[in-house]
C-alpha cells in the first residue's frame, strides 16, 4: 500500500463510510461459512483502518485531508462572514429587468449586449475585488514563501472574495471545496464554510419584498416573525414565522435583490471567457468550458426559482408519503417568494 498521505486519507474516508453503510441486519441471512468470512472480512478491514489511522494522525497534513473530506470547515466560525458585504448588479428593480427563470445563453447575450454600461462596472467590480488578492498570491509564489499559516491566511481572504462577489462566485467555491485534486486540504477547509457562513442582507429590504410580492404587510400575513434571519445562503435568507391565518408554524425565504441580475450576468461573462478559449486548441483538447458552464448554468437557474422549489417540495412530499420514517416539512405554494 502506497504510503501516500492524500491516499492514505481518501481510502480511509471511503472505508469508513462503507462500513458504516454495511448490511449488518442481513447476517442472519447468509450460512456459516459466509457469516464467518464476513466478520474476517470486516476484522481485516478494521485493522486496516486502524493501522492508516494510526500512520495518519502522524501527520498534520494527512488530519487536514480528513477534516476536508469529511466537511468539518461547515458549521465552524460562526464569524466567518462578518463584515463581508456581497456586491450585487444595482440595476432598476423595481420595475424589473424581464429576465427569465430559465437559462437561455442566446437570451443573456442579447439582453446585455445593450446594456454595455452594465457589463463594464460589473467586469471592474470584479477585477478591484480580486486584483489585490492574485497580486499578493503571485508575490508569495515569487517570494518562494510555504508556511501553512499564510496559506490559510490566503484561503480566508479567498473565501470572503468570493463571498463579496455573489451567488454564481460562492458556488464555484463550493464545488471547489470538495476538490482534493484542485485545493490543498487547509484550503479546503476554509472554503466548506462558503457553505453555510454567508452573510445576511438587511431584513427590512426582505420584509418589502414580502409584501410586494404578497401584497399584504408583514404583520398582517404573520402574527409573529423572526427580526433577523435564521439561517442565510448565497441566493437568500429564510425567517421563522407563524401564519395568522391558522397559527402555523413556518419557513419563509426571500430572495436576495438583484441575485437574478448578477448571476445572469456573471454567466453571461464567463461563457464569454469560454467562448473565446474555444480558439485555444490546447484548452478545447481537454474540456469544452461552454458546454460545461451550459449544464452548470441550467442546473443553477432551477436554483432560482423558488416556485418550482415549492412546487418540487409538494410532488417529493406526496411521493415520500409511504416511508413513514422520511419528514419532509409541508410546503405552501403560496408563500414562495421571489
Amino acid at each position: 500500500m502506497s504510503t501516500n498521505w492524500r491516499s492514505y486519507a481518501i481510502t480511509l474516508f471511503l472505508l469508513t463510510n462503507a462500513v458504516a453503510f454495511s448490511p449488518q441486519s442481513n447476517l442472519a441471512a447468509w450460512n456459516p461459512r459466509t457469516t464467518t468470512d464476513l466478520h474476517s472480512s470486516v476484522s481485516k478491514t478494521s485493522e486496516m483502518m486502524k493501522d492508516m489511522r494510526s500512520q495518519i494522525a502522524e501527520n498534520e497534513e494527512a488530519n487536514f485531508m480528513m477534516q476536508a473530506l469529511r466537511g468539518q470547515g461547515m458549521n465552524e466560525d460562526d464569524t466567518a462572514a462578518e463584515g463581508v458585504q456581497m456586491r450585487l448588479v444595482e440595476e432598476d428593480l423595481d420595475i424589473g429587468t424581464g429576465l427569465p427563470y430559465a437559462y437561455d445563453p442566446i437570451v443573456l447575450k442579447e439582453y446585455y449586449s445593450k446594456k454595455p454600461l452594465t457589463v463594464f462596472r460589473r467586469v471592474v467590480q470584479v477585477a478591484s475585488v480580486g486584483g489585490g488578492f492574485i497580486a499578493r498570491t503571485a508575490l508569495d509564489a515569487f517570494l518562494g514563501r510555504d508556511d501553512p499559516e499564510l496559506e490559510v491566511k490566503r484561503a480566508g481572504e479567498l473565501r470572503d472574495l468570493i463571498t463579496s462577489l455573489g451567488p454564481f462566485y460562492i458556488k464555484l467555491g463550493q464545488a471547489l471545496s470538495i476538490r482534493p485534486d484542485v485545493l490543498s486540504p487547509r484550503s479546503m477547509v476554509e472554503l466548506q464554510k462558503l457553505c453555510d457562513k454567508v452573510p445576511s442582507y438587511d431584513s427590512k429590504i426582505a420584509f418589502k419584498t414580502i409584501e410586494k410580492e404578497l401584497g399584504k404587510r408583514v404583520d398582517e400575513l404573520f402574527s409573529e416573525i423572526t427580526p433577523e434571519p435564521m439561517a442565510a445562503a448565497s441566493l437568500g435568507q429564510v425567517y421563522k414565522a407563524t401564519l395568522r391565518a391558522t397559527g402555523d408554524v413556518v419557513a419563509v425565504k426571500t430572495q436576495r435583490p438583484g441575485v437574478l441580475e448578477t448571476v445572469s450576468l456573471d454567466l453571461y461573462l464567463a461563457r464569454e471567457i469560454g467562448v473565446l478559449a474555444r480558439s485555444l486548441p490546447a484548452l478545447t483538447d481537454r474540456l469544452d468550458a461552454v458546454a460545461l458552464l451550459d449544464e452548470f448554468a441550467f442546473r443553477f437557474f432551477q436554483e432560482l426559482d423558488y416556485n418550482a422549489e415549492c412546487e418540487n417540495g409538494i410532488r417529493i412530499k406526496e411521493q415520500m408519503k409511504v416511508l413513514p420514517m422520511v419528514v419532509i416539512p409541508g410546503s405552501k405554494f403560496s408563500y414562495a417568494i421571489i
